[in-house]
């Protein structure tokens, strides 16, 4: 069975997760709230919430 939660935060991943920008591929699936946390940041020219600091907590 493949893994329901987010990597990123804990969170379910959804129906339609997003694909983390910290690999080339995008090969890690990850919520749509933590994909858009990730492009806001990237647009904002923030560096990514590296993996050692995953899961996030609120």
């Amino acid at each position: 069975m493949p893994n329901t939660r987010c990597p990123r935060c804990g969170g379910p991943l959804g129906d339609r997760p997003a694909r983390s920008r910290l690999t080339i591929g995008r090969d890690v699936a990850i919520c749509t709230t933590c994909g858009t946390d990730e492009a806001v940041r990237e647009a904002a020219g923030l560096s990514p919430v590296p993996f050692g600091e995953w899961p996030l907590t609120a």
